[in-house]
């Protein structure tokens, strides 16, 4: 909670400043609404919105590190909050006629939003795929490493089963004979008994 807070306060604290001045812009140049003249449908449409948005920005500041797309999505998702806070402020405080900056700072911060969100997408898929191809990259690397005896380091019996049956396709392929050669150390474990496991594997 400590990390979340000393690296997305601010974003939180400029978001929080943004609304507040908006709600004091409308309270200083127009009038309350009485309860008969507000829409309801359109503050629960809104509001909830708007309540969403916010809810959305907070996940996500709390489950991404900061960075050049958590700082995309972010500032597309403060935007679409500012632009459906300001809608809903409009069903409770009614402005002159005269004032045409409402329509702009209902409006212009939703088109914003939506390009800074698909552009923090287009990254955040970028960034997804650069580390399923490196986790790929590893898993792939790990299951070669299976493969061969940590001790020799000789292939395994997995690894002598795929070579076999590349070996049998490619000889029925060329119609060519293969043959297999095994080796068995008789009692090797006397080794290991009498001088150590050490020896054992120096041996090997």
């Amino acid at each position: 909670m400590k990390s979340f807070l000393r690296l997305h306060t601010w974003p939180l604290v400029g978001l929080a400043i943004a609304a507040n001045l908006g709600l004091q812009l409308y309270l200083a140049t127009g009038e309350l609404k009485n309860w008969a003249q507000i829409d309801w449908m359109d503050v629960a449409g809104e509001g909830g919105s708007a309540v969403l948005a916010l809810v959305w920005l907070i996940m996500l500041l709390h489950s991404r590190p900061a960075g050049r797309v958590t700082r995309l999505l972010a500032l597309g998702l403060a935007c679409i909050f500012f632009s459906w806070w300001m809608d809903t402020l409009d069903e409770f405080v009614q402005l002159p006629q005269t004032v045409a900056w409402d329509n702009w700072l209902e409006t212009a911060p939703m088109p914003i939003g939506l390009l800074l969100l698909t552009l923090g997408i287009y990254h955040l898929n970028q960034e997804q795929r650069a580390i399923s191809q490196q986790m790929s990259k590893r898993e792939r690397l790990f299951r070669e490493h299976r493969l061969f005896d940590k001790v020799t380091p000789l292939g395994a019996a997995e690894y002598l089963r795929q070579q076999i049956q590349h070996a049998l396709a490619e000889a029925c392929e060329m119609e060519q004979p293969l043959s297999l050669v095994a080796v068995d150390l008789d009692d090797f474990d006397a080794i290991n008994r009498r001088y150590g496991q050490d020896e054992g594997d120096a041996v090997l």
